[in-house]
């Protein structure tokens, strides 16, 4: 299985779907490997999403470049009168980790690592299919169809949606309302319902995603 983990924007709850992931993973007795390609907003030294993410799951974890700026991949690169990254060797990079691979995006689908491509023309060139991640508020519906519709343009199969409540929970209703909207579009693989406990809300996660029979 090989996954990159995207969202309908940032702070949606990307890390925590991506953690999830590979514990369902670890748990079926597979050996995955969290990989972020690039981090921003974090120093050097300070643990970033693929630690986190591979803390929670019990697996390793890579992270491929980090800017201090908190901000896209290409500004944050120019603010440090570094070379932008390169979707290539990025895309080299991730299909050189063996076995099973879950790739952490930064914020949604299109955020530039340069002045013409973005994540998604990294997945492009790997065998990664995405799960989109939803943040459950107002306007996430439309967020996620785009999503889809941008995958899809740039020739990256999607493998499915992971609905998040990310800022409390909703009511049966708005549930009801965003999971219609947008599996007609893709499959819905999980809601993970409002959980202020990390790891208790990826070991929930993760097997609401075994049930589904999660694989790509």
């Amino acid at each position: 299985m090989r996954l990159f983990v995207t969202g309908t924007d940032t702070d949606v709850g990307k890390t925590r779907v991506t953690a999830a992931l590979a514990a369902m993973c670890v748990a079926r007795g597979e050996r995955p490997t969290i990989v972020k390609a690039v981090q921003t907003g974090l120093a050097p030294g300070v643990a970033g999403d693929a630690a986190e993410a591979g803390a929670l799951a019990g697996c390793a974890a890579l992270e491929f470049a980090r800017f201090r700026l908190p901000a896209d991949p290409w500004s944050a690169a120019l603010a440090e009168n570094a070379s932008p990254l390169d979707a290539g060797v990025l895309a080299r990079r991730i299909e050189a980790v063996a076995g099973t691979v879950i790739v952490e995006g930064a914020g949604g689908a299109a955020v530039p690592i340069n002045a013409d491509e973005t994540l998604t023309t990294v997945i492009a060139q790997t065998s990664c299919a995405a799960v989109v991640v939803t943040g459950m508020r107002l306007g996430c519906i439309s967020h996620t169809l785009l999503t889809l519709v941008y995958l899809e343009a740039h020739g990256v199969p999607v493998h499915g949606v992971v609905l998040v409540e990310r800022w409390g929970p909703c009511d049966p209703d708005e549930r009801a309302r965003i999971g219609r909207a947008i599996e007609m579009h893709a499959p819905l693989l999980a809601l993970i319902e409002h959980d202020l406990d990390a790891r208790r809300s990826v070991a929930r996660a993760a097997t609401l995603l075994d049930k589904v029979g999660t694989r790509a």
